[in-house]
């Protein structure tokens, strides 16, 4: 019930919709009456923790709609009905489009709730010790929001406090250079604050390397690089992490806590609730027979291109791990094109809404990429860069991971093609995980990329997305992107 209510109050700091700010007396009293215990807190984080969970919104489609499908990896499949869906992975959206009005609202709900929590928690009698671990959660949930607003749609409302009254609605855009900013001194905090180890205690919630690999993320996309290489090293270091032998393992159900981890949306399927990871999106559309009859309730909708598909060498392991064009559910086997498969549970094969995989936000494999993307800018390559992309590879083809083997290893590479060829292994590593357009838009090569490959609309100023036509009518402080009209 407290979380009911939590959820509610919260509302108050949406900065998209007035309707939630009309003063009410009695919602007012809730507030005030509400953030007096530890279990208050507690509460006020899992539901910040839970606007992550929104998949249709956030993660893993509200993005995978921004940030896999407009580009080479993905398409829209025969599920597809929404036409502005089709506008983003053609390059003929603009303002008006529900799908990034859905994306820029959820977030910005997300990070009140987050804002409520960093003002209220400090006034609740606790430890200061785990006041600034709570306090820490939420910031870094703030800060990941705040990464992928920024990134895509540049400036952003930096909103840091629950808003309380109308007159606090009308937030202009902050430059990018200070949303980075507060980005940086959030995660520094969580830095400090967050636990070291997750236990069964607080399993899936962020920990200081999750802070720390973020952090590095954040110094990649700056050019900081330096910075960039030594919050990936802090990471590399950390003993409670590292690569699985196998890539097929990463995604397993039965994995679903690895290793490999380092900050995941988490999922709870097979609880008959409809919580889980929802599969149907992305699977084959009345194409699978079931053993009982009838067939898996696939849509087809989210898609790989056969380009993607097809780009993999032979004996790269990750191939048949991310895609499948085959299943036997029981009721026969069946051939069907090219789908995702990498989040696929087949425990759930009869209720795709009960899915169990978490969804992966920081992995190892990043870390080490980023840490070679990094050395590489600094000094070009170098053993130490070539053995981080290595180890990646080499788990890959099914080769141990610290030998050097002359079959898959990269060598004797310019600085010009090891930039080409971590790109290319981040495009393998981590199709469906929403990060292609990010890496194309942060190397400067979206534009080139796409136009090579037949996106004749894409036009320079996509490199950033309009800001939802209906917050510039809410918000008249608020001034479009360049490029794009109503």
């Amino acid at each position: 019930m407290k979380k009911i209510i939590y959820l509610l109050i919260s509302l108050l700091a949406t900065t998209s919709c007035k309707d939630f700010l009309q003063e009410d007396p009695a919602s007012l009293m809730v507030d005030n009456s509400f953030y007096k215990t530890e279990a208050d807190a507690e509460a006020a984080i899992v539901a910040v923790y839970d606007g992550l969970n929104d998949q249709s919104s956030i993660f893993y489609r509200g993005i995978y709609l921004l940030a896999e499908l407009p580009t080479d990896n993905a398409e829209c499949g025969q599920g597809v009905a929404n036409a502005n869906i089709f506008a983003l992975k053609n390059y003929t959206y603009g303002p008006v489009n529900d799908r990034i009005y859905v994306l820029y609202t959820a977030v910005y709900k997300t990070i009140a709730s987050a804002n409520v929590a960093i003002d209220k928690i400090p006034a609740i009698p606790l430890s200061d010790a785990k006041k600034n671990r709570l306090v820490a959660e939420a910031r870094f949930v703030r800060a990941l929001l705040y990464f992928n607003m920024v990134r895509l749609f540049g400036d952003v409302p930096l909103v840091l406090n629950q808003v309380t009254s109308l007159d606090e609605v009308n937030t202009p855009r902050t430059p990018a250079a200070k949303v980075y900013e507060q980005i940086i001194a959030d995660l520094e905090f969580a830095e400090q604050n967050l636990d070291a180890t997750n236990t069964s205690g607080n399993q899936g919630r962020a920990t200081k390397a999750a802070a720390s690999g973020l952090l590095a993320k954040v110094y990649l996309t700056l050019k900081d690089y330096p910075k960039a290489r030594d919050k990936a090293r802090l990471v590399l270091d950390d003993a409670q992490f590292g690569l699985l032998e196998s890539y097929f393992d990463i995604f397993t159900p039965q994995n679903r806590f690895n290793k490999e981890l380092i900050f995941a949306i988490q999922n709870k399927g097979n609880t008959g609730t409809s919580n889980g990871f929802a599969m149907a999106l992305f699977l084959p559309r009345s194409t699978i027979p079931l053993s009982g009859g009838g067939t898996v309730a696939g849509n087809s909708a989210d898609v790989p291109t056969e380009e993607f598909h097809n780009s993999f060498k032979a004996g790269d392991l990750r191939k048949d791990r991310t895609f499948f064009t085959e299943y036997d559910a029981g009721g026969g086997k069946v051939t069907f094109r090219p789908h995702w498969y990498k989040f696929f549970d087949p425990s759930s094969i009869a209720n795709l809404s009960e899915g169990t995989l978490n969804f992966p936000i920081l992995r190892y494999s990043d870390m080490l990429l980023t840490y070679a993307e990094a050395l590489n800018e600094i000094d070009g390559p170098s053993a130490e860069s070539l053995e981080a992309v290595n180890k990646v590879r080499r788990r890959a083809y099914g080769k141990p991971l610290a030998t050097a083997n002359e079959a898959v290893d990269l060598k004797g590479l310019t600085k010009t093609a090891l930039q080409n060829a971590i790109l290319e292994e981040r495009r393998w590593e981590f199709g469906f995980e929403n990060h292609r357009w990010f890496d194309l838009v942060r190397t400067g090569k979206l534009l080139n990329t796409l136009k090579e490959k037949g996106y004749t609309a894409i036009k320079d100023y996509n490199i950033l997305y309009p800001l939802p036509q209906r917050e510039l009518d809410v918000n008249k402080n608020l001034v479009q992107n360049q490029g794009y009209t109503n």
